[in-house]
């Protein structure tokens, strides 16, 4: 909302900025306005005053709230809740829902969270029963190891805007944004361009898009998944190879936001990262010339943690995201210090760059 902004009554569009005298402590009686007189109390930012162009004295301010997960609010000195009579100030008229349009707001707000779980929750049982069936595969044939093939430790990021309230692609088109959304990686592209696409409900899966024991998804609503095997056998040992995990997270964030901005899609973002099957799996770390290892997690078995975000967050700052996941990515699994300093972070994220062969840019977008 703009303070001081004249528009037009026939489409609402800002004509004008005519301005406001300013006001003396006016962005914290917006902020307690919303903090004590609505319940849950509403979160608002307010800008400082902006001169208008006219520079006369006259000032505008700018308040937002983001979409709200806890909607509706109730007004604490009224028995209702206020609802939008129409999109234009010049025809609006202030009137409270009646009981028919309380029970859509509650109920709206409560699928729309359910669809989201659900979407993230089908995502991840499809990720496992893959990678069940690749190991079955796999142990099927005869292995000069010996040893039995599983999935060990794996990553998952999913991205998937907060209130996927409608759809926001076609099926049938789903496809061809994959196609024409992959990004240079390792030489090789990813998704990789020629390993099998399969549609299932409402989505399509690339399998192993960047190796065995990893899977893409991208379905109507916005989601993408991606999940790949943490574990490897290196030279120096087996275990989670930082580079490869900062390499991972940083190409998750840049494909998705690549995908978004394809889709044009602007809103807020939830970014939900987990590890599983992480306890006792060493880290394998680059340490003079080798690899050296130190030890994971001796308690958790999997850990899931959640960022909101928004799209103008991943398109601008990517690596500042991926410095977020990779602190919380790495206190979670024992590996704190290699995290603790802004110098620690900007060292993994360019370890990232380099297993994934690009070129890191000077200054990182955090």
């Amino acid at each position: 909302m703009v303070v001081g902004a004249r528009a037009r009554s026939s489409d609402g569009r800002i004509e004008g900025l005519p301005g406001v005298d300013p006001q003396s402590g006016y962005r914290q009686k917006v902020v307690d306005w919303c903090f004590g007189g609505a319940s849950p109390p509403l979160a608002v930012e307010v800008s400082d005053p902006i001169a208008t162009p006219a520079a006369d004295g006259k000032v505008c301010y700018v308040a937002y709230i983001a979409e709200s997960d806890l909607a509706p609010h109730f007004l604490n000195d009224r028995k209702g809740v206020w609802v939008r009579t129409d999109g234009f100030s010049a025809r609006c008229e202030a009137r409270l829902a009646d009981d028919n349009e309380l029970r859509h707001l509650f109920d709206r707000r409560k699928l729309i969270q359910e669809r989201r779980a659900g979407l993230l929750r089908r995502a991840k049982q499809r990720f496992e029963r893959y990678a069940t069936n690749r190991a079955r595969e796999l142990n099927a044939k005869p292995a000069w190891t010996g040893k039995e093939n599983k999935l060990g430790a794996n990553l998952t990021v999913s991205v998937v805007p907060r209130f996927p309230a409608r759809p926001l692609v076609a099926q049938s088109e789903l496809r061809s944004l994959v196609k024409n959304t992959a990004v240079n990686w390792r030489q090789v592209g990813f998704p990789k361009p020629y390993n099998p696409m399969v549609s299932q409900h409402e989505s399509v899966l690339v399998l192993h898009p960047e190796a065995n024991f990893s899977l893409f998804e991208f379905n109507v609503w916005g989601m993408l998944f991606y999940g790949s095997n943490l574990e490897s056998v290196e030279r120096d040992g087996s275990g989670i190879h930082l580079g490869h995990l900062a390499g991972c997270v940083l190409l998750y964030i840049m494909h998705s936001a690549n995908v978004l901005r394809k889709l044009a899609y602007s809103g807020p973002i939830l970014i939900e990262v987990g590890l599983a099957s992480m306890l006792g799996v060493p880290w394998l770390y680059p340490q003079g010339g080798w690899l050296d290892t130190r030890q994971g997690s001796v308690l958790d078995e999997d850990a899931t943690f959640s960022i909101g975000v928004s799209t103008e967050d991943m398109l601008a700052r990517p690596d500042g995201l991926a410095m977020e996941a990779l602190s919380q990515i790495a206190f979670s699994a024992n590996f704190p210090e290699i995290v603790d300093t802004s110098q620690n972070l900007e060292q993994l994220i360019r370890y990232g760059y380099e297993y994934n062969f690009w070129n890191a840019p000077a200054a990182l977008r955090v």
